[in-house]
């Protein structure tokens, strides 16, 4: 059987637990409406299992959005992952929320505005160009939508709706985009040990 690996989003508030062989998902939480938004984290790994006659051995590689975002949640998330690495020996690998965000939005070179709630009256603000994550910041939202206003043209994702901006058009990115992330990454050799990684907030 093909090895797995392992995916995990929190950061918008909604968690999505994905699973792959090679380059496929086979087992996706958002696709099931009993597991939409659980953060009983361990069930729906069990579930996905399960569907998959697999094992907890059979995951090799372990993936888990460090946001910015949720802070309850994210390290929710994180520490499951963290966990999951420990129990089976292997690195967890962390993808920043907005890198996700603004692969899943990608098109045709148009740059990716990524707007995130914070304390008032901040707001976690990102820039997705040409294939990467351009620009970050924590700042005022004022300070957020300045900069935007200077752009031509723009996709709008996150959870930040105001009147003088697009409707965001994600918060979330697909787990295929997650995958696809994910494989674009340095992946730390077959023998490092375990080590936690701490969430971007």
């Amino acid at each position: 059987m093909t090895d797995l690996t392992f995916l995990l989003q929190t950061s918008n508030g909604v968690p999505v637990l994905g699973l792959a062989r090679g380059d496929e998902i086979v087992f996706d939480s958002a696709t099931d409406e009993s597991l939409i938004g659980s953060r009983n984290y361990r069930m729906v790994l069990e579930t996905g299992l399960d569907r998959l006659s697999a094992t907890l051995g059979d995951i090799k590689q372990i993936f888990v959005d460090i946001g910015p975002g949720g802070l309850g949640v994210t390290r929710t998330g994180v520490a499951f992952a963290n966990a999951l690495g420990f129990s089976l020996g292997l690195p967890t690998t962390g993808l920043p929320a907005f890198e996700l965000l603004g692969a899943e939005m990608a098109l045709d070179g148009v740059p990716v505005v990524i707007l995130r709630k914070a304390a008032k009256p901040f707001v976690h603000f990102g820039m997705f160009e040409n294939g990467m994550l351009a620009h970050y910041e924590h700042c005022e939202r004022d300070i957020a939508l300045d900069m935007i206003a200077k752009l031509d043209k723009y996709r709008i994702a996150g959870n930040v709706v105001d009147d003088g901006l697009k409707s965001p058009e994600a918060n979330v990115a697909s787990m295929g985009t997650m995958l696809k992330v994910a494989r674009s990454k340095a992946l730390p050799a077959s023998n490092t040990r375990a080590y936690p990684i701490v969430e971007v907030l």
